[in-house]
């Protein structure tokens, strides 16, 4: 932790931009240093270094450096029209954004909110992103086991009926005992050894959802929560 500190007050202390030991250049080189500095400190704080980074004396040493390094590199003469750096800086990865974007319309496994939409609700401050994230940080035993926090993203993550949906569709069963999709007829034979219910008061419209197993399996869940969360939701409407 000591060799940390001394590094990164030693880095600060050679990243300079106003020159000089009177008061106001040093009152004004604060001030153009104020936020790296704030960056650089909360980033390379003891803790993070040694515990999450669990970097080496080389490593930090060689990470040191290499920000020195940037920090000359990205200082520009007096004068510079630093406006056009600033548009291309900004133009050109908005650019290739828009590009991937469109590049990725129509697949469904990329994520298409990018490019130029994506900037307006950063700047505008959007209270509705189109495609909103969250990062959380696990603690215990769920911070180091796999399988475990993959429980707990199933337990945080929305998921509704369609995500989990492979295929739906309407058929008119008048008899429901002997279906006319003869793939369901062996599971309605068992169903109906033991009825519940009065199976003529049953409606002759039949609502067949067909659930994808491999979506079920990787958000964990059973027939009987679904089933359970569709009984509370249309219990009226279902005979």
């Amino acid at each position: 932790p000591i060799k940390v500190i001394k590094g990164v007050k030693d880095l600060l202390k050679k990243c300079v931009i106003v020159a000089g030991n009177d008061r106001l250049s040093v009152q004004a080189n604060e001030n153009a240093t104020l936020l790296f500095q704030c960056l650089v400190r909360s980033t390379l704080c003891t803790k993070f270094v040694s515990e999450e980074y669990r970097l080496s004396s080389e490593a930090f040493e060689w990470l040191i450096g290499e920000i020195e390094t940037r920090f000359q590199q990205a200082q520009v003469n007096p004068g510079e029209m630093v406006g056009a750096l600033a548009a291309q800086s900004l133009g050109e990865p908005a650019t290739q954004m828009t590009l991937n974007t469109f590049h990725f319309a129509g697949v469904s496994s990329k994520n298409v909110t990018l490019g130029v939409p994506r900037l307006k609700e950063i700047i505008n401050i959007s209270k509705k992103p189109k495609a909103p994230s969250l990062t959380v940080f696990l603690t215990g035993g769920a911070a180091r086991d796999a399988e475990k926090a993959k429980n707990v993203l199933c337990r945080l993550e929305h998921t509704t009926l369609r995500k989990v949906t492979a295929n739906t569709a309407i058929y008119y069963d008048p008899d429901p005992q002997n279906t006319v999709i003869a793939e369901d007829q062996e599971f309605v034979n068992v169903y109906y050894e033991m009825p519940d219910f009065d199976p003529t008061k049953i409606s002759p419209w039949l609502l067949r959802i067909e659930l994808d197993r491999k979506r079920m399996t990787d958000k964990k869940l059973t027939m009987e929560q679904i089933a359970e969360k569709i009984n509370v939701g249309f219990g009226d409407d279902l005979n």
